[in-house]
């Protein structure tokens, strides 16, 4: 895992668990559909969230470009 992206990927991570919780105590009835249901959804907000926040980090100058990585080797 590259280091500059470690605490990016933590913070998806915990973004997506956080998300994920508060949407199934939101939403009442706790079937296993919905459950399930809310778990992908979960996963796919974490997942664009991370791109949004990378692409925001490169932009910015905090994370280096990814054509920037490959003049370095």
């Amino acid at each position: 895992m590259s280091r500059p992206l470690l605490h990016l990927k933590a913070g998806a991570i915990a973004f997506t668990l956080l998300w994920t919780a508060w949407m199934m105590w939101w939403s009442a009835p706790y079937s296993s559909a919905n459950l399930v249901i809310l778990s992908l959804l979960g996963t796919v907000v974490g997942y664009l969230w991370y791109r949004a926040m990378r692409w925001q980090f490169e932009r910015m100058g905090m994370l280096p470009r990814k054509d920037d990585s490959s003049r370095a080797s």
